[in-house]
């Protein structure tokens, strides 16, 4: 895009470290505010605080919007504090893609400390004093950001995720147009929001939902692109739910050796998860067992189109991003384990959202390929996939998950030390949400039959995802057949 990243977050984050890394990612410069601001004064931070710190605010503002202003740098770094000024924050968030790197206070405080403590950084006096101040700038770097990155990470892993995190804003879809920057834009657009995109683009609508992830739909998207004589430097644009954005994504990566394309999700399941990470497909013998890897170049999604969800879209979503928190554990668990039964407010959507977007983009930034730790995501999906398929499309995706989620948090009792009070509590949120816990007239026989099509088996045998505590999970698990058939039953009835 042609607003330059800017890196916030608190001291200790790691925004120059991972700005160069960023940088270089993107065949970009970046440049340091702290460093800039050294230069051109010839004097330390620590000393320019000791004239107040409101001057140096009304420096660090003057500085920041040269630099953004310039569009001369890729990637910008400020300090902690910048966003504490009111004109600051509108301004990154109206010319700059703004990234939140998010890490607890205690790992912050941890590399403040080695870094030298408060003889670098003037505000870190005690990790009592950091600890609030951290509390307390949380809500502007949320507010202000486009996305949300776990920078808890290896630096490496940060800048991968910050290179493909997305915007998660109101009227993100109005980006579309920066993102082509002179290249012809194809829009494929799921039914129910068509009239929710931006005009004067060329569109191509399809149904939505699972019907949509066959052959014959990825033909027809390649017959369509043909006809508009699309180009390899032209660019797809898939607005919808997930899947609509695997048949497209696919579609785009596999005509004329590849396309560019960007995933707009429009679902909770779409922006939770599915929209997120560059596995594209198609269900042929199985679910998604014909597809390919293909990032997208960026992810643009608007939460305030969750609004066009029916209540039973909304709850399949959830059970996607009650999987995500079990995952990340901290405050995304917190969120989702107290979340209520209506649909929560407009903050607390954008928060869960960019929450869940954060810990799949970085499992994605460390493991595109799905070669170890990316096969977290899969908790639930499992046997889930199996009941999916089993029942013929009468549960959604979402739903299935959850029965899936059940099974799999019983073996983890079971196999994995999980505390049995987690399970329950998890019983208890799906239950109150309102989704399945069991699936009703699937027979076990046909859910084990459609896990052995799962194309996450290895020399014939299912491996599964488990969990340890909420943070801890664990792949690659191999069970008994006994187990993995009495986990299966005790799903169906």
């Amino acid at each position: 895009m042609s607003r330059p990243d800017v890196l916030v977050g608190f001291m200790g984050a790691g925004k120059s470290t991972v700005g160069e890394l960023l940088a270089v990612l993107k065949g970009t410069t970046f440049i340091d505010v702290d460093r800039e601001i050294e230069r051109r004064t010839s004097r330390s931070i620590p000393d320019l605080f000791n004239d107040g710190e409101e001057q140096f605010r009304e420096l660090e503002e003057q500085v920041i919007t040269e630099l953004i202003e310039a569009r001369e740098h890729g990637v910008i770094a400020p300090g902690g504090g910048a966003l504490s000024r009111p004109g600051t924050r509108a301004l990154v968030r109206k010319q700059a893609r703004v990234l939140f790197l998010d890490a607890p206070a205690e790992v912050l405080w941890q590399r403040v400390e080695a870094d030298g403590g408060a003889g670098t950084r003037p505000l870190a006096v005690n990790f009592h004093r950091f600890e609030d101040l951290h509390s307390q700038r949380q809500t502007l770097y949320v507010t202000a950001a486009d996305a949300i990155v776990d920078a808890a990470a290896d630096p490496e892993t940060v800048a991968i995720a910050c290179r493909d995190a997305g915007v998660v804003r109101p009227g993100a879809l109005e980006r579309i147009g920066e993102l082509a920057d002179g290249r012809r834009a194809f829009v494929v657009v799921d039914l129910p929001v068509a009239d929710r995109i931006p005009e004067g683009l060329e569109v191509y609508t399809l149904p939505g939902g699972e019907q949509c992830k066959t052959v014959s739909h990825v033909e027809a998207l390649w017959r369509a692109f043909a006809e508009a004589e699309l180009e390899r430097r032209d660019l797809v644009v898939a607005i919808g739910g997930g899947a609509v954005t695997d048949v497209t994504g696919f579609a785009a990566a596999t005509f004329r050796r590849g396309l560019d394309w960007v995933s707009c999700p429009t679902t909770l399941v779409g922006q939770v998860d599915a929209g997120i990470g560059g596995k594209t497909g198609i269900d042929v013998a199985a679910k998604n067992d014909v597809g390919s890897f293909h990032p997208p170049v960026a992810v643009l999604a608007d939460p305030s189109l969750l609004t066009t969800l029916t209540d039973r879209e909304w709850r399949a979503g959830f059970a996607e991003a009650l999987k995500t928190g079990l995952l990340a554990g901290g405050p995304l668990w917190e969120l989702v384990r107290e979340w209520p039964t209506t649909r929560g407010t407009d903050d607390e959507r954008w928060t869960l959202v960019r929450r869940c977007a954060a810990l799949k983009h970085r499992v994605v930034a460390a493991d595109p390929t799905e070669q170890g730790v990316r096969a977290i995501l899969n908790l639930g999906h499992t046997i889930g996939h199996g009941v999916e398929h089993a029942a013929g499309g009468r549960y959604l995706h979402g739903e299935a998950i959850a029965i899936g989620l059940v099974a799999a948090l019983q073996l983890s009792v079971e196999h994995a030390g999980l505390d049995v009070a987690i399970a329950d509590e998890v019983l208890g949120a799906l239950t109150r949400q309102g989704l399945p816990t069991v699936a009703e007239d699937v027979a076990p026989e046909a859910v084990l039959a459609a896990m052995c099509s799962d194309k996450k088996r290895v020399a014939g045998r299912t491996r599964f995802v488990l969990l340890e505590a909420p943070g801890r999970p664990v792949w690659g698990v191999e069970l008994d057949d006994d187990a993995v058939a009495a986990a299966v039953a005790a799903a169906c009835r």
